[in-house]
């Protein structure tokens, strides 16, 4: 009774990723220990696996994947699907840890699957040692049974052909080590998960008239790379981070050499600035104090920038790009936005969210108004701005488009991925190794501004790199406007016959 009242007193229990490892091990030992001497009578290792509703997610993801992909994951989801249910417990884990985005499109319903097949066996290792542990722990030694459990599937399979060799995810498993008494806990007994962070700040981001909400997409990506990391430490509780765990997670990236230098230096960046929120933010700080601070403490791997004129489009590019365009009269984003942002160099997420009420006259000559006023917030708050429409868009038949167009954005969401997978589709066909298909015509629009003159502090302006001064300059009254309308004017036409709309 006093051991049972002692896990009441003091709450659930975190386990981290080494005593879940050691847990499941010793379970799947156990099992295997009963079994292995009669491995034709040996129970499956997990319970049935139940159906996943994905909703229709997994088609929507893998549309958006290169073809060789596509391919691979439907000829491994059809061996999936032809095999019986105790073979699919031992192919689980491994389809989901082959393919990101199948664990994204069952990610809401994996958890439960997992506790139907191995739930009892978490049950059975954790009362073992008299733990009661909260639920996150709980998910990830479910995730981890599942793991060591086909492990003991693959064993028992070579020792029904008379090989009784060792199993190395056993052998190389630590012993279990108990957690530290809660006493060790914060004083305030509280457990913050990165999540709650990163929800209390977008929650703060967009409080208050004028405010600069945080936008959706930098929600979904501080909340993947939590995920991550919280994966591979064992642990959602963002009080117990220490840099150690920081520094083997990137270590551990950089060695499996799956993503750039460029992408782990950035995530790291990422938990840095969770923590440094949850530090900050009153409702967390007080359980925050005693996680270590990631910023200036671990270090990030270096990397080498990619040079514009990689990125960049060729001016032969950029013409394919336009007549492809012409082309595609049925759909309004791919006949536009990359004539939008080669002549105007907005960036193509500024371009996507455009709406009709953007655009006003000063003196006959038509602006963009490029603001974060009703949409997802602008990327800096010099990206605020007021562009000219060049000549060139007017004689193609732009303005036109858009009088005609009905009220609200101009263009559907998701202009990222869309216009990236046309310019590479056979509707276009640009395929060189280093070129952005979204910022390379950006990097374009620059490169015309400085071939034809433009004053470089008004290129700054147009393309939201200004200062304050020069921001004030230009973006303070229409008096300047007409002027920057001159000046983009320089820029002459990259392709011969323009207007044709």
């Amino acid at each position: 009774m006093e051991a049972w009242q002692g896990l009441l007193d003091t709450g659930p229990q975190h386990l981290n990723h080494k005593q879940i490892v050691a847990l499941a091990a010793e379970r799947a030992r156990a099992f295997l220990a009963a079994h292995e001497a009669d491995p034709f009578d040996a129970p499956p290792v997990a319970g049935p696996v139940p159906p996943i509703e994905d909703n229709g997610r997994l088609a929507k993801i893998v549309a958006t994947l290169p073809a060789s992909e596509q391919r691979a994951i439907v000829a491994d989801l059809v061996r999936y699907l032809s095999v019986g249910e105790d073979e699919q417990a031992a192919l689980t884990f491994g389809l989901l840890e082959a393919y990101p985005a199948l664990r994204l499109a069952v990610a809401p319903d994996l958890a439960d699957a997992l506790e139907a097949m191995h739930g009892e066996q978490s049950d059975e290792a954790l009362v073992a040692h008299g733990l009661h542990v909260n639920a996150e722990s709980r998910r990830f030694l479910n995730l981890q049974m599942s793991q060591t459990m086909g492990a003991v599937e693959r064993a028992l399979e070579e020792r029904r052909a008379g090989h009784y060799t060792p199993v190395p995810e056993l052998e190389s498993a630590p012993p279990f080590i108990p957690p530290p008494p809660k006493p060790d806990q914060p004083a305030s007994g509280k457990e913050v998960t990165f999540e709650a962070i990163i929800d209390a700040q977008a929650t703060k981001r967009k409080a208050g008239q004028g405010s600069k909400p945080m936008p959706d997409k930098s929600v979904k990506k501080y909340k993947r790379i939590a995920e991550a990391f919280a994966a591979h430490r064992g642990s959602t509780n963002a009080t117990t981070v220490t840099v150690a765990e920081a520094e083997a997670w990137l270590d551990a990236m950089q060695g499996a050499a799956e993503v750039s230098n460029r992408t782990i230096h950035d995530m790291g960046v990422a938990i840095g600035t969770i923590v440094n929120w949850g530090k900050k933010q009153r409702d967390h700080r007080e359980a925050m104090a005693q996680a270590e601070t990631i910023s200036g403490g671990v270090e990030l791997p270096s990397y080498v920038e990619k040079p514009s004129d990689q990125t960049a489009y060729t001016l032969e590019e950029a013409r394919k790009v336009l007549l492809a365009a012409r082309r595609e009269a049925e759909d309004p984003s791919k006949r536009w936005l990359p004539w939008v942002c080669l002549y105007t160099g907005l960036r193509i997420s500024e371009a996507n969210t455009l709406r009709k009420s953007d655009f006003f006259k000063v003196e006959g000559l038509w602006f963009i108004k490029v603001t974060s006023a009703g949409k997802s917030s602008l990327k800096t708050a010099s990206s605020e701005r007021r562009i000219p429409v060049h000549p060139t868009l007017e004689a193609e038949g732009f303005m036109a488009w858009v009088e005609a167009a009905p009220t609200g954005q101009l263009f559907r969401d998701g202009a990222t991925s869309l216009i990236g997978r046309w310019v590479r589709s056979k509707a276009v066909g640009l395929t060189r190794s280093g070129l952005s298909p979204n910022h390379g015509l950006r990097h374009l629009f620059k490169g015309l501004c400085d071939r034809y003159g433009v004053a470089e502090d008004m290129r700054k302006y147009l393309m939201g790199h200004a200062t304050q001064d020069v921001h004030a300059k230009y973006g303070s009254s229409e008096v300047m406007l007409p002027g920057l309308a001159a000046e983009l004017g320089k820029v002459k036409a990259i392709l011969g016959g323009e207007g044709n709309g």
